[in-house]
């Protein structure tokens, strides 16, 4: 029962260093020295490649599988294995570094602050501005969006990152701990950096994009168990939420990212538009900024349904069944 109670304390101690704190200094952050692993190594495979341009696949794969692996056993190892050994000190150390590294694999706040800051600049009629604070958290070009644009993407952003920024973190950490929270941020990162189609990344970060979609699949279908009861307590339309989710999930190019998307688009009753690429929901009412905090707010109280009634629960149940003595080994 004593690791179950450390767990929660990592859980408890995380979510209140984001709200309280937020994202720990560049220079400490794990998903930043991630970023950097990953950029190195990309190089030196693109520089190995260069005149076998066919083994470029090849040499992704081996980059994504080998790095996720490679930093997951090690975490497992000092984490799991090493510090909870020490003794008197250990749960203490284990607490400390599963918070600290825990909070680096989930943003709540963060995504908060870049929207917020759009919608700031929106409000000053500072649209110039707004397209450029936009471009930082998406990859489309942002250049010439219009002000319903540059909403839709900030809420197409919100609940995208309400699954891979905080739902499937959080459940890989209620599965695997450390090091199953660490490897889908490390698999997360790759294609977030390298898990594009265009002619210098498509073959490289090849199975970057196909580990991130598969890792994505059971949390973002899940996302909807929570977003549902979300809308409804927050007086919004889960019934047309449920009908455009059931209408539109499949229109996005990715698996897993209409689903959170088409849902929230029906909740606020608004369509979410990618120019060119795809249209969610329907147009009952219009996009606003206000729809833009509302999304923030679904999104949070989503959160609070998870964590509350799925991964505490889920935790209390693989606990029941033993899992954490064979998991931690003691």
């Amino acid at each position: 029962m004593q690791i179950v109670q450390e767990i929660f304390l990592a859980i408890c101690f995380s979510i209140s260093f984001d709200y309280l704190i937020g994202e720990p200094p560049n220079s400490i952050h794990p998903v930043v020295w991630i970023g950097k692993t990953i950029n190195f190594f990309t190089l030196q495979v693109k520089k190995g490649y260069r005149k076998h341009k066919s083994y470029e696949k090849i040499g992704g794969s081996v980059l994504a599988l080998s790095l996720t692996s490679t930093i997951g056993i090690f975490a497992y190892i000092i984490i799991i294995i090493i510090i909870p050994s020490l003794p008197i000190i250990g749960t203490i150390t284990f607490i400390f570094l599963s918070t600290f590294i825990l909070k680096s694999m989930f943003s709540i706040k963060s995504m908060d602050k870049h929207i917020k800051d759009i919608l700031n600049d929106i409000e000053k009629n500072d649209i110039e501005k707004a397209r450029i604070d936009l471009s930082k958290i998406v990859s489309r070009d942002t250049k010439t969006l219009s002000e319903v644009n540059i909403l839709s993407a900030c809420i197409e952003c919100i609940a995208e990152s309400f699954v891979d920024g905080i739902l499937s973190p959080l459940l890989y950490y209620g599965l695997f701990n450390i090091p199953g929270a660490v490897m889908f941020r490390i698999v997360n990162t790759l294609d977030s950096m390298i898990g594009y189609k265009d002619n210098y990344y498509k073959d490289i970060g090849w199975m970057s994009a196909k580990m991130d979609t598969i890792m994505n699949i059971i949390p973002a279908r899940i996302s909807v168990v929570f977003l549902v009861p979300s809308s409804w307590l927050l007086n919004q339309d889960w019934k047309n939420a449920i009908s455009i989710l059931k209408r539109d999930r499949m229109k996005t190019e990715s698996l897993n990212a209409g689903i959170p998307m088409s849902t929230i688009a029906g909740a606020l009753k608004i369509q979410l538009e990618k120019i060119n690429y795809y249209k969610l929901g329907d147009m009952h009412e219009c996009i606003t900024i206000e729809k833009c905090k509302n999304a923030l707010k679904l999104t949070k109280v989503a959160t609070f349904i998870f964590i509350t009634c799925f991964l505490v629960p889920l935790i209390i149940f693989l606990n029941s069944l033993g899992w954490w003595s064979i998991f931690f080994g003691r």
